[in-house]
């Protein structure tokens, strides 16, 4: 008989229970243990999972039903990580009743597609994304996450999550948003983030826009959800902006362009920037994988010999050089640093675009050089960028 404490249920009456109802026991029982965050996401995986095990106890599921699930959502244009969170939630219930074990050696997770490091727009495509963006009413909710995104490096789940309570700009001299555990992809991302001030604006502007559709509350939600089109619940926050952000995109020619790729926009800039350390980064744009600070360690180390480059000599006669690049400004891009970035893999488009952008640069483009470089297979897209830029140019 089940026990009246929804935090316990007897292994052996889940295992005979109906899926629907034992994925609700399940989960129920897991509440002293997991955050009302992940609750949730178990809860909308639980529902999807009843949809297609509704009639199967929880004892009776097999690998062959697990792969035909994989293959059915798959063929609803799930992705590989949806479909996978889903089967770690089955996982769990079966790992409960002892069933997992019988399984697993026949259960392969979907490979996870490799999205590559993100994305980094240049100066010009910054500017055309917004500038299309702000043109559209329709697009308004959409265009202030996105300036939010890129200024606070805060996540798409961040910002939809946040409540007007979490948002501070009535102090103009130190305005702030707090990302929340409800947000937060995990304890390191939880944070306060200070506001520029065109995040300032946009965060201004989004209250207002709340205000207007119906939020009042200190926890109504900065982006309320979308009942239909003139009907908002500012209690509930809204899931995406998918619609109007692909016709933002689409509208500014940035295919393919991901919300989530305007935090690493920011994370991109901060890490760049040799006056930020570290722990600035960290502060700011909560947990940084350590692969994403190594990516970008070359930057830092060409910004420091470039510092030490640069050191005046009192003597100044002890050794004269013709070289124009023995001091350099900080930020000053050379063949070293190009060279810097392509060993560490950073995308010959996102180094191209740092070569046509750059405000300094020296470069020894001289035939020989060239050579050397082609040698070591740096592509001609980096090459061109560099001979076009000329040697001096930005000094």
């Amino acid at each position: 008989m089940q026990s009246e404490n929804p935090w316990y249920i007897a292994t052996a009456e889940l295992a005979e229970m109906l899926f629907p109802e034992a994925g609700e026991i399940w989960l129920s029982s897991r509440t002293p243990y997991i955050s009302p965050k992940t609750f949730h996401e178990y809860e909308l995986n639980l529902r999807t999972l009843g949809k297609a095990f509704g009639e199967t106890k929880l004892r009776e599921i097999t690998a062959d039903q697990i792969r035909a699930y994989q293959a059915m959502r798959t063929s609803q244009k799930c992705g590989p990580s949806g479909v996978n969170h889903e089967c770690s939630v089955l996982q769990q219930m079966l790992k409960r009743i002892g069933k997992w074990d019988e399984i697993e050696p026949q259960y392969q997770a979907l490979p996870m597609l490799d999205r590559g490091p993100g994305r980094v727009l240049s100066a010009e495509e910054r500017t055309r994304l917004f500038h299309v963006s702000a043109r559209k009413d329709n697009w308004e909710g959409a265009f202030l996450f996105a300036v939010l995104s890129i200024n606070t490096s805060a996540g798409p789940k961040e910002i939809l999550t946040l409540r007007l309570q979490d948002v501070d700009i009535e102090n103009k001299n130190d305005p702030f948003i707090h990302i929340q555990p409800a947000g937060a992809k995990n304890t390191g991302r939880i944070r306060s983030i200070p506001l520029n001030n065109e995040a300032r604006k946009a965060a201004q502007l989004a209250v207002e826009r709340a205000t207007r559709l119906g939020a009042s509350a200190p926890d109504h939600f900065l982006f309320p959800f979308r009942i239909h089109r003139a009907l908002f619940d500012p209690t509930r926050h809204q899931t995406s902006f998918k619609g109007a952000w692909l016709k933002m995109t689409t509208a500014a020619e940035l295919p393919g362009l991901r919300m989530y790729d305007l935090r690493h926009h920011c994370i991109t800039e901060l890490l760049e920037d040799p006056r930020n350390s570290e722990e600035t980064v960290q502060a700011i744009a909560g947990h940084v994988s350590r692969r994403m600070m190594q990516r970008y360690s070359h930057i830092r180390s060409a910004a420091k010999r470039s510092a030490v480059c640069g050191l005046y000599s009192s003597s100044g006669e002890v050794f004269k050089s013709t070289d124009p690049r023995v001091l350099l400004p900080d930020n000053t891009l050379t063949n070293e640093v190009v060279l810097d970035m392509f060993h560490s893999e950073v995308p010959a488009e996102i180094i191209s675009a740092k070569i046509r952008n750059a405000a300094a640069y020296c470069f020894d483009a001289s035939v020989g050089t060239i050579k050397q470089m082609r040698s070591t297979g740096v592509p001609d897209q980096i090459i061109l960028a560099m001979v076009r830029r000329g040697e001096r140019g930005g000094l």
